[in-house]
């Protein structure tokens, strides 16, 4: 059982989800006529496509056009130019049921030079599996010792509101991923915007994420010392470095187009009584590793304090094939509560999205803000 949940925590590591196995070859899945080849996991940092947030994954992903606070780094880097006091976003989250893979995030906010200064951390780990080599497959010989695989991306950004409508935001990423001695890092750019058209509650959201150059893997594990023989027959041990792949990031695109329809004075419904609010979202998600994908989610709200929320996503490719849960793939719901602290609001939010063959992910979230 270990063998297979080692097996797991790779494969939802390095290809999330990537197309079933039902073509082998000596190098790995071949396409057929049945199963044509995917663009999925042929990019580095895959855990760039993981969202976080309790709110954002309650709604399947569809908040980049009303996104706000410091969550906004990862959706949206112009969602953080509505903060008007210092704030901060953290959550956990458990990736993919028992896996053992855990997420981790956190950002804070501080309105700097006319606009939101921002600094985000998102950290993903495998959790700690067993080495193994080709001679000990089991690990039995050696000693117990363990390794982990952990992602993470640091970053910096600066957001602005150009008009009372129209919001813009760019942030620096340094990016790497691997294990001890053995890792991958580069540096991205993300780039995005929102204008609330004043219509009917509609706001329009765009993000371009991930935009940076390929990297190679480097580190000691990929080191091997060679000795080389001089005429005198004398040798000499030389370190060289084994040549890796470059390896690009997933550069993703994504489009949002959200209504208030309930709540607010130039909602479609109109304010109503004041106590409740209704919110509806719709994305378009479109990367170099993944096909078009496609989320809508609802938000009811009462009182601004209680919150309920729902979403689901198309994924568009075959990961559902033979899964016996495959109708729970992308649908998401979750909640979330919002109350005032020493002349500050805290909001606690919760998300559990259904992720097929990889069981789940749940989210555990908070923010502290205005």
């Amino acid at each position: 059982m270990k063998i297979l949940r080692n097996i797991g925590v790779l494969g939802a590591a390095t290809t999330l989800l990537a197309a079933p196995l039902s073509a082998q070859g000596p190098g790995g899945l071949l396409p057929t006529p049945e199963t044509k080849a995917t663009r999925q996991g042929t990019r580095g940092g895959n855990f760039l496509h993981i969202g976080v947030g309790a709110r954002g994954g309650a709604l399947a992903g569809a908040i980049g056009s009303t996104v706000n606070g410091p969550t906004s780094w990862y959706w949206n880097p112009a969602g953080a130019a509505t903060s008007e006091a210092i704030s901060f976003a953290g959550g956990y989250q458990n990736l993919y049921g028992d896996l053992g893979l855990t997420q981790s995030y956190a950002a804070i906010n501080v309105p700097l030079l006319g606009g939101v200064v921002g600094v985000s951390l998102n950290s993903l780990s495998s959790g700690e599996i067993k080495r193994t080599t080709e001679q000990n497959p089991f690990g039995e010989r050696l000693g117990g010792s363990t390794f982990s695989w952990t992602s993470s991306a640091a970053s910096i950004g600066y957001a602005r509101r150009l008009t009372d409508r129209l919001n813009v935001g760019t942030q620096i990423k340094y990016i790497t991923e691997g294990i001890t001695d053995a890792n991958t890092s580069w540096v991205a750019a993300d780039v995005g915007t929102q204008f609330n058209t004043g219509l009917y509650g509609v706001t329009i959201g765009g993000a371009i994420r991930n935009v940076g150059k390929s990297a190679r893997a480097s580190g000691a594990l990929l080191q091997r010392v060679i000795q080389t023989t001089d005429g005198s027959q004398l040798q000499e041990g030389r370190r060289v470095d084994l040549w890796t792949r470059p390896t690009e990031l997933p550069v993703t695109f994504q489009f949002s187009l959200g209504s208030q329809l309930l709540g607010t004075a130039d909602a479609l419904f109109g304010k109503g009584s004041g106590n409740n609010s209704l919110h509806t979202e719709f994305t378009l998600t479109d990367g170099t590793d993944i096909a078009t994908q496609y989320a809508i989610g609802v938000e009811y709200g009462y009182k601004n304090m209680f919150f309920v929320r729902g979403g689901k996503r198309m994924y568009n490719d075959d990961r559902d094939t033979g899964v016996d849960n495959a109708g729970t793939l992308g649908l998401a719901g979750g909640f979330g509560l919002k109350v005032p602290l020493l002349g500050r609001q805290m909001r606690f939010d919760y998300s559990y999205q259904g992720a097929g063959a990889l069981q789940n992910v749940q989210i555990f979230s908070f923010e502290v803000g205005r």
